[in-house]
């Protein structure tokens, strides 16, 4: 290697003259050298290598940089300094650097984020393994073609706090839906969550996904809270419809066929606070439920509380009350109904409803006694 050494502070000379052609292939030579076998070089030889390259390419044309990003992008030995000057390039040059290279620590690469475009933060979430501290901030400050690439990569350890932000995000972008829901660290309260406004194919992978957890893991994950349906002395700021519920609970009368009939006295109201009382959730859920025009939410639901299948394909015709639904979508339904576990559907139910009322809680607090007297006199 001395040798070499020795060869390589000879052309360092040429580095200060020479016209551009000379340059290109000098670069290219001190390349060819450096590849031959940088693990053998010590820090002194790949410094003077670095201080070589980086000056000749950084004055040649972007194509001679983006040549040499390629050969050093799998280069473990590849000298640290011009590893990260070709990283913060521009990012023809900078992708494979930044995709590949294991030269680059978190630090950089947290650098990096802070620094440069989204296309550089889009490589950076296609490397091979991308710790949480590093994808934290690729969420904070990706786009959403950033998220989804990052969503994507199974070598990506995304945290807790930063998987949430995503959820949040991909209400509003389904092409954040699939990436997300199949990863196989989403927290099953998450997905659950997402089962409200994705695809009918992922509905039902949230739903079996999920389907070996046992009772006590969902325990673990999930603290069960109470709604006004456990709070009966709450009943003074129950509407006329929950209260007619209530009664018909204390009289044993709510039941599969009282959600039937209510349906054909097109008592909405009343079959709405119906399925809170049975299912055990918030009214502003039952309706968002009851409304949902695909049917899957109260397929779900349906199934989780004990509604049989005749009754079930009932209620999605009597609550198609605009006759939007056609009956190649009510057959498909069904269909869907018929493929849900009891079991899955109970545990999705579970995830929605205490997912649910920790957001309200987090958000609002919860009611205190005195606020509730405040409330009901109006003071």
């Amino acid at each position: 290697m001395s040798e070499k050494f020795g060869h390589l502070e000879s052309l360092a000379r040429f580095a200060k003259e020479g016209s551009p052609d000379k340059r290109r292939d000098l670069l290219r030579e001190v390349t060819d050298l450096f590849l031959e076998a940088p693990e053998e070089l010590s820090e002194r030889e790949k410094d003077h290598f670095a201080a070589i390259i980086g000056k000749v390419a950084f004055e040649l044309e972007m194509k001679v940089r983006e040549h040499l990003a390629e050969q050093l992008s799998t280069i473990d030995a590849a000298p640290h300094r011009l590893v990260s000057m070709l990283a913060n390039d521009e990012i023809e040059v900078a992708r494979p650097i930044l995709i590949n290279s294991n030269v680059l620590q978190n630090a950089d690469l947290l650098e990096m984020v802070k620094r440069h475009s989204q296309e550089h933060l889009l490589a950076i979430s296609l490397r091979q393994k991308v710790d949480g501290e590093v994808a934290g901030s690729l969420v904070e400050r990706g786009d959403d073609k950033v998220l989804a690439s990052l969503a994507r990569n199974k070598g990506a350890v995304i945290p807790r706090n930063s998987m949430e932000i995503m959820v949040a995000r991909s209400r509003h972008n389904e092409a954040l839906h699939e990436p997300l829901a199949t990863r196989h660290d989403l927290p099953p309260d998450l997905m659950h969550e997402m089962f409200w406004f994705v695809s009918s194919a992922l509905r039902e992978h949230i739903l079996s996904s999920t389907a070996d957890l046992g009772e006590d893991q969902v325990d673990e994950m999930l603290e069960e809270t109470r709604s006004w349906l456990d709070a009966e002395d709450q009943e003074e700021l129950l509407s006329p419809a929950e209260k007619f519920v209530l009664r018909k609970e204390r009289l044993n009368q709510l039941n599969v066929r009282l959600l039937a009939a209510l349906v054909r006295q097109g008592r909405i109201p009343e079959f709405v606070a119906a399925i809170a009382r049975l299912a055990k959730i918030d009214l502003t859920m039952a309706r968002r439920i009851v409304f949902d025009k695909s049917g899957e939410m109260l397929a779900v639901v349906g199934k989780a509380i004990g509604i049989d299948q005749v009754t079930f394909s009932n209620l999605v015709l009597l609550t198609d009350v605009d006759g939007t639904r056609s009956e190649n979508a009510r057959i498909a339904l069904l269909g869907v109904y018929n493929r849900i576990k009891i079991e899955s559907a109970q545990r999705a139910l579970r995830f929605w409803r205490t997912r649910k009322q920790a957001m309200k809680h987090a958000a609002n607090g919860q009611i205190t006694s005195a606020e509730r007297d405040k409330k009901v006199t109006g003071d």
